[in-house]
């Protein structure tokens, strides 16, 4: 009994998880749907040039373990709770290498979607995920305003906010094997040629 009712979700949960993943790119600017589809560039861009900059420190180390993770099924109870998390910037004429402190951040269910918020420290953000493939979710977020909750909603397609202190924050969101997750932001408008938000269970 219970195989056949787990066949039967599988087969009403499948569709909709693929009409999910096509309704973000729905949602997505033409800027961040740019972004996103060029993540593995900025990946491979970023990694080359964190690891000059991180080897003069040894941290380098700390960003290859959460890029190289295996990555696990996008399981939506998995990645719902309060993690910490802390935000790395990889490349970029500017930055090279960071690695920040540990914050705060929740994901949680708000209007039938999982909705992603960083709590505090600065730089913080909120938006929904939504399936992407059957290992990642796709997070289109905004900066909060002076760290007190969202500032706008997310610009949707048609057009977005040009201030690089405000403009919307794409990113492709795993579940790693290890336990934790990781969000990149591929691109972003400021310093680096990627941002990689690690999280651990709280």
């Amino acid at each position: 009994m219970r195989l056949a009712l787990a066949a039967a979700f599988f087969i009403v949960a499948t569709p909709l998880l693929a009409g999910e993943a096509l309704d973000w790119r729905a949602r997505a600017t033409s800027h961040d749907l740019d972004r996103l589809d060029r993540y593995e560039d900025a990946v491979t861009k970023g990694m080359m040039e964190s690891r000059v900059a991180g080897e003069e420190n040894g941290a380098y180390n700390e960003l290859v373990s959460v890029m190289e993770e295996e990555t696990v099924a996008a399981d939506a109870e998995k990645l719902t709770g309060k993690w910490n998390c802390r935000t790395v910037k990889a490349g970029g004429p500017f930055v090279g290498f960071i690695v920040y402190g540990w914050f705060r951040c929740e994901v949680r269910e708000r209007e039938g979607h999982l909705f992603f918020e960083k709590l505090s420290g600065s730089q913080r953000m909120s938006g929904y995920l939504y399936p992407r493939d059957e290992k990642s979710w796709a997070l289109l977020a905004t900066p909060n305003e002076e760290h007190s909750g969202p500032i706008r909603d997310y610009s949707g397609p048609e057009g977005g906010v040009t201030d690089p202190q405000l403009v919307d924050e794409p990113a492709i969101v795993s579940l790693l094997a290890d336990g934790r997750a990781r969000a990149v932001f591929p691109w972003p408008e400021l310093e680096s040629t990627f941002n990689v938000l690690e999280m651990k269970r709280r």
